[in-house]
């Protein structure tokens, strides 16, 4: 195994219902593509798909490192923060209207995939920066910006599914009777490109064994490596260590107290039980979780920031919330009773 996996912390940056397609593109844009808006970029990137669901991961110290460096900015240029938001307001509207576009035709082109994936790469670095130093400045500066990059933040929001779905849509034209469609979820950027300029794509029997779990690795060299099988088992059990833990830490994003009966809910398409006062534990929550939340007791979250859906729902709705646990889906199960005390930041199994 990469000895990077053992020598470095790994934080949950987000997870969603989403393809490769989707997520391997930020393996280019945490390693190389931050550079063109901040000067700076992280070593290395992990992006991981298991169960139907993509999620990445950065290295603790990296994120620190970058966090800090964007304090400094602002603290040099406080335009700063309303240039960037000023950014990704316009990258979301210009977005928008590209999957509108594309979202009519019924026959796609390599250029409708790039333009795309390249429109993605825009809206991120920006988006990524404000969402991330919120957690890391100062008091003063952050009660001063929280207001203005919450409205951001639920401004871009809906981006993300609309970009897997349209991402998914296109691959189905291009892979019409030379790919199994179960198996376009598996399909990364860098195998999407070969297939525009070579028409290679991975065989059935690679693809089927990164279904059952796999993850790729970036630098910021433009190297990447997939692991599957016991390699991927080996890293995920490496980076999620603590899942022996009866007691889970996170970061307390609304205070309050509760008790109750966990459902884990990793789709909340498929969720048709939840119960009024249940806890809600997922990777992390998006707009379709909204009718779970309302019914939710708390939410516990892996990933995820003050400026994470989770987070924002629990200042509006005034519900208990703990983020970043990393672990919370892994260790917590359906039916599992738990205290979530979000004045401490830490949830205690009962059962």
């Amino acid at each position: 195994m990469n000895k990077i996996f053992i020598d470095k912390t790994w934080s949950k940056n987000w997870s969603g219902n989403w393809g490769l397609l989707f997520g391997s593109l930020y393996g280019k844009i945490y390693t190389q593509g931050l550079e063109d808006l901040t000067k700076k970029h992280f070593k290395h990137n992990l992006v991981v798909f298991e169960k139907g669901s993509s999620a990445n991961y950065l290295a603790v110290d990296e994120l620190k490192d970058y966090c800090a460096y964007l304090v400094n900015l602002i603290k040099n240029d406080e335009t700063l923060p309303q240039k960037f938001s000023e950014q990704v307001i316009k990258n979301t509207d210009k977005i928008f209207d590209l999957m509108k576009k594309l979202d009519l035709k019924d026959k796609f082109t390599k250029e409708d995939y790039d333009s795309l994936q390249e429109s993605r790469l825009v809206i991120t670095t920006a988006n990524f920066s404000l969402k991330k130093v919120i957690d890391y400045l100062p008091k003063e500066l952050m009660e001063k910006y929280l207001s203005l990059f919450t409205k951001v933040r639920l401004y871009t929001e809906p981006v993300y599914n609309e970009t897997d779905r349209i991402l998914t849509k296109i691959a189905k034209y291009f892979f019409k009777d030379k790919l199994d469609y179960s198996l376009i979820p598996v399909i990364t950027e860098e195998e999407m490109q070969n297939f525009f300029s070579a028409q290679i794509l991975p065989d059935k029997e690679e693809l089927s064994e990164r279904l059952l779990g796999c993850a790729l690795l970036y630098d910021s060299e433009g190297k990447n490596i997939i692991y599957k099988g016991e390699d991927y088992k080996e890293i995920i059990s490496t980076i999620t260590d603590k899942l022996s833990r009866k007691q889970i830490k996170g970061m307390v994003a609304f205070r309050g107290k509760a008790t109750g009966k966990v459902r884990v809910v990793l789709d909340p398409q498929e969720c048709n039980d939840f119960n009024e006062g249940d806890i809600l534990v997922a990777g992390m929550t998006r707009p379709e979780y909204l009718g779970l939340m309302k019914k939710s007791a708390a939410f516990i979250t892996d990933a995820g920031g003050l400026l994470s859906h989770a987070a924002i729902v629990a200042r509006e709705l005034k519900k208990p919330c703990v983020i970043g646990t990393e672990v919370a889906t892994k260790v917590l199960k359906d039916g599992d009773m738990v205290e979530v005390d979000a004045e401490k930041g830490i949830i205690n199994k009962l059962n």
